[in-house]
């Protein structure tokens, strides 16, 4: 006979959002983790550039709260995409929500 296990883990959850954007690749970069270090997105943070240099992705996961943040700068589509993920729906969503409302303001 088979033991019951423990209840499942939660699934994790992704909120997503992207904007337009002309900004340039750095100003871009420098905004946002100026603004996520501020919400309290400061451990382990990473930069991946694109091969050509022209694009980059930016991964930190929040410093208390079980969430992570991650941004894709590219310049030359002109967008700026941002996910939160984290396993606990609520919490994802507001972190989410303040993240998008301090990176793109009200859209």
């Amino acid at each position: 006979m088979l033991e019951a296990s423990a209840a499942p883990e939660s699934p994790p959850c992704v909120y997503t959002a992207a904007i337009h954007t002309s900004a340039d690749l750095v100003s871009s970069l420098t905004g946002i983790t100026r603004l996520a270090h501020d919400l309290g997105f400061q451990r382990d943070p990473e930069t991946h550039y694109a091969s050509d240099g022209r694009s980059a992705s930016y991964h930190v996961d929040h410093l208390r709260l079980p969430v992570a943040l991650s941004i894709d700068c590219n310049p030359v589509r002109q967008t700026v995409a941002i996910a939160v993920s984290g396993c606990d729906g609520d919490l994802t969503y507001r972190c989410f929500r303040q993240v998008e409302a301090s990176l793109f303001g009200a859209c």
